[in-house]
């Protein structure tokens, strides 16, 4: 049945479990006066009674009474959306955001990451949903309830942190924060539970690891094409057949992320080779006559089972620099992937990689584009967009599991192939920090909301 827009209200009735709705709401959810109805919110489900609200018979306002609030743990009034499922009345859909470092202090629930989660919330404006944060250590499984953090609007307008208990969600979007935060016993025990949660989605689960992903697409021939030739645990003889074929190979930790401990190798004939990197005093370029003076430099102190060998790629430059794109990605309301943002890096000077960390400067892809390519604008991006999605695609179905973001590094080579460098299923947002972002970051937060509400079928 189609889904309806309200105006939740609540009415201080203590003695009636009930749901009161105009006539022509009860007329369109096909309920009569008096009926019996489960109304459900999130996994909790409750038997209230029907009442007409013969007094505003047009009216969009459904109030539910002070016992039906309680016993559901509805946290609060508003825009809402509400749905008849066979004999069940949902109301919803409830959308919670769980995360570690979660503290009782209602300027800065979550730390320093307040922020973040802030304006993630904000996106619920005008959606009809609950939304909010909780930790693993917040849900009491027996009682399908969660206390949990909501973002609200007090008197004056502005809005404020309330910690409030409410039903188990709809639909949970994984957002703990770092791959050591996952291996928390409370985080690996929350998890277990939760995968053993009846018709409970959860999407973007766990961290993606570089090998792993190259593993799924290098063999899968509609995005092969994309994908840099890649080596695991690379040997001395591995990185040395590669130099070979390509002027520059990359050395690259399997779980880094914002461009830690990357190494960049360029062959220079006659001359020997060349090793690029970035420490915490800056970037650093060291001459080696023999390869196995700089494999052993470079091994010295990492493992070698942790790093993968890669091809690099002669980018196309900017101003002599080179720059590659992060792409994000969410799927919609419709479960389509769309392209949210296309933000160019550009690298820093003397740095290996674009990441802003290591000096690297972030532009809109549209603008970069135009410099670049002018008319033939449209048709690089539209190749860049095509690739994403299918990579993206690609991925979940090999994943198996909900996907609703992606965060792709791609790059444009001197030849305009595109290439993809690496896939993050937790995608940091320092590129919409960008003035001219702005609104691509507000699509984004609204996209996260559109594939939740997909998800709990709403």
């Amino acid at each position: 049945m189609e889904i309806t827009r309200v105006r939740l209200r609540f009415l201080t009735h203590p003695h009636v479990c009930g749901i009161i709705l105009p006539i022509h709401l009860c007329q369109k959810l096909q309920l009569r006066p008096r009926q019996k109805i489960t109304v459900m919110l999130g996994k909790k489900e409750v038997v209230a009674t029907v009442l007409q609200d013969r007094r505003n018979p047009d009216s969009s306002i459904v109030k539910v009474t002070s016992l039906l609030r309680s016993e559901l743990g509805i946290p609060h009034g508003g825009l809402i959306n509400l749905k008849r499922e066979g004999e069940v009345l949902r109301l919803g859909p409830a959308i919670g955001i769980v995360t570690t470092g979660i503290r009782r202090d209602p300027r800065q629930p979550i730390g320093q990451r307040t922020s973040f989660f802030h304006k993630l919330l904000l996106a619920q404006e005008g959606k009809g949903v609950f939304y909010f944060i909780f930790s693993p250590h917040d849900v009491d499984w027996h009682n399908h309830t969660v206390s949990a953090w909501f973002l609200r609007k007090n008197s004056k307008g502005s809005f404020v942190w309330r910690r409030l208990t409410t039903a188990m969600p709809d639909v949970v979007y994984d957002r703990i924060p770092s791959r050591s935060a996952e291996k928390h016993e409370a985080v690996q025990e929350f998890k277990y539970k939760l995968a053993s949660y009846p018709h409970l989605p959860v999407f973007n689960q766990g961290f993606f690891n570089k090998w792993s992903v190259h593993q799924l697409l290098y063999p899968n021939p509609d995005v092969n094409e994309h994908i840099p030739e890649t080596y695991t645990a690379p040997s001395l003889q591995t990185v040395r057949n590669l130099l070979r074929k390509y002027p520059i190979v990359y050395l690259k930790p399997k779980n880094g992320s914002l461009g830690y401990g990357i190494v960049k190798v360029v062959r220079q004939p006659g001359k020997g080779y060349e090793a690029s990197y970035h420490t915490g005093n800056g970037n650093v370029k060291r001459h080696f006559t023999k390869l196995a003076s700089l494999y052993q430099h470079v091994f010295r102190t990492r493992r070698i089972r942790n790093y993968l060998a890669q091809q690099g790629i002669p980018l196309m430059t900017f101003h002599g620099r080179p720059f590659d794109f992060r792409v994000h990605l969410h799927k919609n309301q419709l479960n389509e992937w769309v392209v949210s943002c296309t933000a160019a890096k550009v690298a820093g000077s003397g740095s290996v990689t674009t990441h802003v960390r290591t000096g690297g400067t972030v532009i809109p892809g549209d603008e970069l584009l135009s410099h670049l390519f002018g008319r033939q604008k449209a048709i690089i991006t539209e190749r860049i967009k095509q690739a994403s999605i299918r990579l993206a695609t690609a991925i979940e179905q090999a994943k198996g599991t909900d996907l609703g973001e992606l965060g792709l590094d791609m790059g444009i080579d001197t030849r305009g192939h595109v290439w993809m460098f690496e896939a993050n299923s937790k995608p940091g947002r320092s590129i919409f920090k960008h003035a001219r972002l702005k609104h691509a970051d507000q699509e984004s937060r609204r996209l996260l909301v559109d594939y939740s509400c997909y998800l709990a079928n709403f």
